[in-house]
């Protein structure tokens, strides 16, 4: 840094916000100071202090940088964060750590020309876990901070433009405004100097110049208790500061809310009174939940003070009263055991089915007291394959070949049995070499109780518990009743999973939508989302990554650019030159896309792949300069497999690259652009002609969902029925693959005559690049197995058409070997849309967003079916305003504009209208809007996704 880039002024009002954010920092990271520090080689001054008590540096201290934290952010231009310096080799000897200065959080300030200014950086003197809020907040301040150096750097010091100090002033404020805790300015004497509006919403008021009015004496206006607020002053005038400090305040229309507040004195005035700043937190909702569990408590003490009289008046009435009671309460206790015995195990995402069928026997035996044995089990392939036994010798069991009729309840999924009728039922159904087997592992039992887990007519597992028959007891009806409860709780697991799968099968189809209306958007990327997706995946798996990586793969390559949505179409498609401003905003997609997926639960594991897949093994990418093992494994792969797809697509400002050129691309940029490990593995599998078959086989077994097996027929159905009734390509062929029979819809799907078809081989509809896959398949089936894929097959006009194949041998007459063949058009998604059926409400995984305008429509009535909070930000109305209204009612043109719009849209090829749309201040916004049909149920919505021409997100960037 030169002195002359050291000399440059800072302007009085640019300092006095510097000051401002140093002092909000503080507040909101809980740290013991916040510095903006100024760098003069080899010194660093301290240019602003955060001005609390605890704080150690001042305005104006100079020091050598040698040897203090900030050196590092300097030295490398990057953030550095230190949780606990003392047990860190690398910091422990530092001055700064010497000092007692053991946590730190730092970031570079740089000129426009990267030229660094100095840090904007917190310490804490002890350990310090700094928050991803935290981190964020300090972000968007250096972000603050740097654009008042371009200012300064674009002659300030002469004169600044008002128009910026109003558009950088208002940007500070509303930071302020928009911070999710409430900030306020009063007197000591209780006045109000000035709040945020999250301090105005606490309250109720919809704006702050309504708040401001209302109070007038915060003593008598605000606190429900005025006592409080001589108690807040008195312990401020002690301590100059208050921490969690509880009042009732008064909001509006009498609205009680119960506040928690940190203030300290700041300044006194000339009439003796002083200001107090502080920040607030709305904790009613704890409140009103301690006060429930106050009276529940109280309740529930009053309810056994009642029940203790009722017993004792019932032990001295009579002796046999007395033992109900107790077996009674007997009862009660043994309920309260289970609950608490189970309450970790009915998550369905922590425990796998045969994990949970274990737990739930083991809990089972230890509640029911009768109980000497145990055995739970699965009904799998008509056969009853043991899970787990208590007193049985399980290797054993799973050895013997038990139909599942033998096992049935017969009356009810609950039923107590003797022992006789237990050995009648194996008797029946069992042959009797293996019911010699169960009878020499089987203890000689007097009762059983069991059950049958039944999910949509299907009975998917059962449990039993045996009382041994030298034990005297029976099951009694309170042991039936706990194990009843059993029952219905292993009933929700298998309800829950069920759930879970169609809820994040309809994720995957939502994500499927939004990259289709991206690709409309973005002109030069049609497929582009899902060929990154498939070579990621492809990668993921030939480095022999868990199965859990390979699918986080897949999805986080199908949506890596979804942050372009909100980047103008006109820098999206230009096709000249970019200009350095509009390249900074095509940088920022990353950071975008992965705020959007961060919003939701299910797509938040992979939002971190989204930010880093631009960044560069040799840590010059964006938009944080990761470096080498930094970056995450998956954002490594998805930047080969994107660039790769990139080079081989034609774009508007270039033609696409040759196979060759590619390749030669991913090797000379290996260990600079791209992680050697990966690029060395896709240039692998590239060479050796493997990418096609790993795409199609991860999506077979890692990343498809479809239920496949269970579509299977087995071998003894009767197939006429099948050929009249179903919609799917179906051929029966002879051992040597001869065609011998087809139905209707095949000869429909793939356009050949019945009668020419008849005898030919099966590679009659194969293209003849898929030849060695089809070869590979044949060998399959003669080996008897199964074949579960997809892949292209040729119709009898030449036309190429995507299909799903699903073969397996069956038996023809006189015993032959055959096989059978199902063909499915993967084109029309028919498979996709039935699973999705009687799901709407589940789009929300991506829907509920801040950052991306959408709304869904009823195409029949225009009605607005639902808005995400960004429309609501966008368009003023509450959610329940705007799903009242129709979207003619926002629209400002008339039917004629909107007519001729949609008229002018259809002639140009434009794929999306441009409209005028109205706020709830009748403001009037120029828009385009993109839509896409999405299917809810047996209905087609309408999925719109609304851009302002001008989007204020992006001046003075």
């Amino acid at each position: 840094m030169s002195k002359k880039d050291y000399n440059k002024k800072i302007p009085v009002k640019m300092q006095d916000k510097w000051q401002n954010i140093v002092n909000i920092l503080v507040k909101t990271a809980g740290s013991s100071d916040a510095l903006i520090t100024r760098f003069d080689p080899p010194f660093l001054d301290v240019f602003k202090a955060s001005d609390n008590l605890e704080n150690i540096f001042a305005e104006g201290m100079r020091s050598r940088l040698s040897g203090h934290y900030c050196e590092a952010v300097i030295k490398n231009g990057k953030k550095v964060m230190i949780v606990n310096a003392l047990e860190n080799s690398k910091w422990k000897d530092s001055i700064d750590a010497q000092a007692g200065l053991n946590a730190y959080l730092g970031y570079p300030l740089k000129w426009p020309d990267g030229k660094i200014f100095g840090t904007l950086c917190i310490h804490d003197k002890k350990i310090h876990h700094f928050s991803k809020n935290t981190q964020e907040i300090m972000l968007q301040f250096k972000e603050l901070i740097e654009s008042h150096l371009e200012i300064i750097n674009k002659n300030i010091e002469i004169k600044m433009d008002n128009e910026i100090i109003k558009r950088k002033s208002d940007k500070y404020d509303n930071l302020v405004n928009k911070a999710p805790i409430g900030i306020f300015e009063t007197t000591s004497n209780g006045k109000i100097i000035s709040i945020n509006e999250s301090m105005a919403e606490i309250l109720g008021f919809s704006s702050i110049d309504e708040t401001l009015k209302h109070y007038n004496d915060l003593k008598k206006d605000l606190y429900l208790n005025q006592k409080r607020r001589e108690e807040f002053i008195m312990e401020l005038n002690e301590n100059d500061e208050v921490k969690n400090f509880e009042y009732q305040a008064i909001g509006k229309n009498e609205v009680h809310k119960w506040i928690s507040m940190n203030a300290i004195k700041s300044r006194t005035k000339e009439d003796g009174t002083y200001v107090i700043e502080g920040f607030v937190f709305d904790v009613t909702e704890r409140k009103d939940k301690e006060e429930k569990i106050r009276e529940q408590k109280e309740e529930l003490a009053a309810a056994f003070e009642q029940l203790t009289a009722y017993n004792e008046e019932v032990m001295a009435m009579n002796e046999e009263l007395e033992q109900s009671f107790e077996e009674i309460n007997s009862l009660n206790q043994r309920f309260v055991k289970m609950i608490e015995l189970v309450s970790n195990m009915t998550d369905e995402g922590l425990l796998t089915e045969k994990d949970f069928l274990g737990e739930l026997l083991n809990n089972a035996i230890k509640i029911i007291p009768e109980a000497d044995y145990g055995s739970v089990y699965i009904y799998e392939k008509g056969k009853v394959n043991f899970i787990n036994t208590i007193g049985y010798e399980l290797s054993s069991l799973k050895d013997i070949n038990i139909p599942e009729e033998a096992f049935f309840n017969k009356n009810d999924n609950i039923e107590i049995i003797n022992f006789s009728e237990v050995k009648r039922r194996n008797k029946k159904f069992m042959d009797q070499k293996n019911y010699n087997k169960l009878k020499r592992l089987s203890y000689k039992m007097k009762e059983i109780l069991y059950m049958d887990l039944e999910i949509s007519g299907q009975k998917k597992a059962g449990l039993s518990l045996d009382i041994s028959e030298k034990n005297s007891k029976n099951f009694t009806n309170n042991s039936l009743s706990v194990f009843k409860a059993f029952h219905n709780i292993a009933l929700s697991f298998y309800t829950i999973k069920e759930y879970t799968n169609l809820q994040n099968s309809f994720t995957r189809e939502l994500i499927t939508s939004i990259i289709k209306i991206m690709e409309m958007y973005d002109l030069y990327t049609k497929g582009h989302s899902e060929n990154v997706a498939k070579i990621a995946a492809a990668i993921a798996k030939e480095m022999n990554l868990p199965e859990t990586t390979i699918r986080n793969t897949y999805w986080a390559g199908l949506v890596h650019d979804i942050g372009k949505l909100l980047i103008p179409l006109d820098i999206i498609n230009k096709k000249g030159k970019l200009t350095d401003k509009e390249y900074e905003l095509i940088k920022k997609h990353p950071v975008w896309g992965s705020k959007a997926l961060s919003s939701s639960e299910t797509l938040k594991p992979i939002a971190k792949y989204l930010l880093y897949h631009h960044e560069r093994w040799d840590g010059r990418g964006y938009p944080e300069g990761l470096k080498e093992e930094e970056i995450p494994v998956i954002s490594q792969i998805l930047g080969v497999a994107d660039a790769w797809d990139a080079m081989l697509s034609k774009r508007a400002y270039r033609n696409s690259l040759s196979f060759e050129k590619g390749v030669a691309e991913i090797k000379s940029n290996k260990g600079s652009q791209f992680s050697p490990q990966v690029a060395d593995t896709f240039i692998r599998i590239i060479e050796d002609d493997k990418i096609d078959q790993l795409k199609l086989d991860i999506l077979d077994d890692e990343i498809s969902d479809s239920k496949i097996e269970n579509q299977i027929l087995k071998r003894n159905e009767d197939y006429k029925e099948l050929f009249q009734k179903t919609e799917e390509g179906i051929v029966i062929v002879d051992e040597d693959f001869h065609i011998i029979k087809v139905n209707d819809y095949f000869i429909e799907m793939f356009g050949y005559d019945e009668q020419k078809i008849i005898g030919e081989n099966i590679k009659k509809i194969v293209p003849i690049d898929r030849t060695r896959e089809t070869d590979n398949y044949i060998y399959k089936l003669s080996q008897g197995e199964n074949v579960n894929s997809r892949t292209i097959r040729e119709k009898a006009n030449g036309e190429l058409i995507d299909v799903s194949i699903q073969a397996f041998p069956v038996s023809l007459e006189e015993e032959n070997m055959g096989y059978y063949i199902i063909y499915r058009d993967i084109t029309e998604l028919k498979e996709t849309k039935s699973k999705y059926k009687n799901i709407k409400d589940r789009y929300k995984a991506l829907f509920e967003n801040d950052y991306t305008v959408m709304l869904i429509i009823d195409p029949d009535n225009g009605k607005i079916v639902d808005a995400n909070p960004a429309a609501v930000n966008f368009y003023g109305w509450s959610k329940e305003e705007l799903t009242s209204m129709k979207i003619s009612d926002i629209n400002v043109l008339n039917k004629e504009e909107v007519k001729k719009e949609m008229e002018e849209a259809r002639e140009k090829s434009k794929n999306y209208f441009n409209f005028k749309h109205r706020t709830v201040n009748e403001e009037a916004k120029d828009v385009e809007v993109y839509s896409q049909p999405i299917p809810f149920a047996e209905k087609e919505y309408l999925y719109l996704i609304i851009h302002e021409k001008k989007i204020k997100i992006f001046e003075g960037e």
